[in-house]
């Protein structure tokens, strides 16, 4: 025989309480498929069987003590209270349905085996684990239990292969609990679907989706390991992580209507090669004194901001992508920290990085490209970026206002519609071996600072680099070359400092000063096609230890009672003069070569303006060096 021992209820017994009492410890009980009316208290180990082919039913009160295992097969159980185990009970092929009792079954202390069992209609939860209890479920489904199906408190559970679905919550997990799930299914609660409160949930390769609420909660100190595990669909945020902390690896969280994952109140979050994508809020939410780090992800496609970090928040990312977001790409703000290495940034349809109140950004080794707005936005914060790409947006490259601080070292900069870079009120800005080209380079105004050292500006349709409005600029070691209009202006009251650098081949004049100061040492210009200066307007220029030539016109042009001092300076080969002033300009050289063999007179001075030259020389192969006309004067002193 299979059993070692078969106890078969005769018609002439009218309860199992009655067989059990007879029956000796190990027996194997089968009942006969009807409705049993009574309430079953175990006192010895055993197995209880329902007929496999028809309903066998008890309608009743169960309890397993301690110490008691016992088996239930193939039986259908509607308590009248709940099935209450402090021993050891293993349930196959059973279905608890409906009854009188709020909670189908209560382990407490216990443990539980479930194999292909049914849970559904409990007027509060399917199965409660109390109190040290332990658990296994395999292909177990639990429907419509109206507040939770499985509650688990101090207790640890296995779960695998389940479904869970139309309650108010599919597992809430409290209290130093454990509960492992691996290929569930939880889907169509109308709140959380799986709540985790100061206890450890892991789960592998499950499926959680379309709730009215939030998908997955972390609560006060809860812990969440995921692998694989999908979300989507669900009503509110899908993941949400408060005082909690969450591990997730190759997960995906889609199309919910609200954010993707959400973390606040000091919420601590790793994701790894997890995809996050077509969620209707934000796809990520970092808030509250929350950190979050960011591995090898790819953020897309969402409905307003991909990653949004505020209140103070730290987040990492790490070669992860982030496009096709309405909003901006990543919004970072109110002394919010976030560093970026190695990712990307594109095809977002507004700005890429939004950094705003005092907010911090770092990024090294990244691409910001093609977004429908500027690649960076930066108000009142701080930005570091290194070794990156800021390419093929709509807006600028970086556009930086209101107090705000930037460092770029060894970036590229191209095809951006509007300046690379653009700085507005009270911007500090270094730039360090980087290359900005085809589109205008730097536009900073309104009282900015800007330097900027070994670095190159070419190939602008515009005017490479200007600079306004009581803004400073300062250029050491840079080449500033081939544009096709101006390639620096220097307007309203603004100062440059060109150190060691070079200007040349720009289509108009190279440098433009108007109302403006300019000190330029150890410097070239050459190659124009207009002017190398064009000096106007009030302003001041000091030029020291410089080389100036082949222009097409007059190579310094000063203007409108402007005051130009040279010292030891080389002025050659002008197709034109090298000094013209007027309108009550002044010109001091010292120190210094003019020499002219194209045109006729080098040093002209017009219109009450006047030139003082001193140990100079001046040169020009057609003899007359200068000319003075309407109460100006060019004087020259000998050596």
């Amino acid at each position: 025989m299979v059993f070692k021992r078969l106890f078969s209820l005769l018609s002439k017994v009218k309860t199992i309480q009655h067989t059990i009492q007879h029956s000796k410890a190990g027996n194997f009980v089968q009942l006969k498929p009807k409705l049993y009316r009574e309430s079953i208290h175990f006192n010895k180990n055993m197995v209880l069987a329902g007929d496999m082919y028809e309903e066998t039913m008890i309608e009743g009160f169960i309890i397993v003590p301690k110490n008691i295992s016992v088996t239930l097969q193939n039986l259908t159980i509607s308590p009248t209270a709940q099935m209450y185990v402090e021993g050891e009970v293993v349930l196959q092929n059973c279905r608890f349905v409906g009854g009188k009792s709020n909670v189908h079954v209560t382990i407490d202390g216990g443990k539980i085996n479930a194999y292909n069992c049914h849970f559904e209609q409990a007027k509060e939860m399917a199965v409660s684990i109390l109190n040290g209890s332990k658990a296994i479920f395999e292909n177990c489904t639990f429907v419509q239990n109206e507040k939770v199906h499985i509650l688990a408190e101090s207790s640890q559970a296995c779960i695998e292969k389940c479904e869970f679905s139309h309650g108010k919550h599919g597992i809430w997990i409290k209290n130093g609990s454990l509960i492992q799930t691996r290929n569930v299914h939880l889907h169509h609660h109308t709140n959380t679907q799986i709540i985790v409160e100061d206890a450890k949930y892991i789960d592998h390769e499950s499926l959680i989706e379309s709730g009215d609420g939030i998908g997955l909660q972390l609560l006060h100190e809860g812990d969440a390991s995921l692998q694989t595990t999908v979300f989507q669909y669900n009503g509110k945020t899908q993941i949400s992580v408060q005082k909690g902390y969450l591990t997730a690896r190759y997960c995906s969280v889609l199309q919910g209507d609200l954010a993707g994952i959400a973390v606040a109140q000091h919420g601590e979050v790793q994701t790894y090669h997890c995809v996050i994508a077509q969620n209707k809020k934000a796809n990520v939410i970092v808030s509250k004194n929350s950190k979050m780090n960011i591995e090898c992800c790819h953020i897309h496609s969402g409905e307003s901001t991909g990653l949004q970090i505020l209140d103070e928040s730290i987040v990492n990312l790490f070669e992860s992508k982030l496009n096709g977001h309405r909003s901006a790409q990543i919004s970072i703000s109110n002394k919010s920290i976030c560093s970026m290495k190695q990712c990307v940034v594109k095809e977002g349809y507004h700005v890429g990085i939004c950094i705003e109140d005092k907010g911090n950004c770092t990024i090294v080794d990244s691409e910001i490209t093609h977004n429908a707005n500027s690649a960076i936005t930066i108000f009142k914060s701080e930005l570091t970026i290194i070794k990156s790409i800021l390419s093929d947006n709509i807006g600028n490259g970086i556009l930086a206002m209101s107090h705000s601080k930037v460092e770029v070292d060894l970036c590229k900069f191209f095809d951006n519609e509007m300046p690379h870079i653009a700085c507005k009120s009270h911007v500090k800005i270094e730039l360090l071996q980087s290359q900005l080209y085809n589109g205008k380079s730097l536009f900073i105004v309104n009282e900015c600072e800007l330097t900027a050292t070994q670095c190159q500006f070419y190939d602008s349709h515009n005017v490479q680099i200007e600079i306004c409005d009581l803004s400073t600029g300062r250029f050491e070691q840079c080449q500033i070359y081939n544009g096709k209009s101006y390639g620096l202006k220097v307007l309203r009251n603004s100062s440059l400092y060109l150190l060691d650098s070079q200007i040349f081949h720009h289509e108009l004049a190279q440098i433009v000063v108007n109302d403006s100061s300019v000190i330029m040492k150890n410097s070239e210009m050459f190659d124009g096609n207009r002017n190398a200066l064009i000096i106007q307007n009030h302003s001041e220029v000091y030029i020291q230890d410089c080389f100036i030539s082949k222009h097409v016109q007059h190579q310094l042009w000063i203007d409108f009672e402007s005051t130009v001092e040279l010292k030891s300076v080389q002025i050659m080969d002008g197709a034109h003069s090298d000094i013209f002033a007027q309108n009550q300009s002044s010109v001091y050289v010292s120190d210094s070569i003019i020499r002219n063999n194209k045109s006729r007179f080098n040093v002209q001075a017009v219109n009450f303006s006047k030139i003082e030259l001193i140990k100079t020389v001046v040169e020009n192969s057609y003899g007359d060096v200068y000319y003075s006309e309407n109460n100006s004067f060019i004087k020259q002193l000998d050596f």
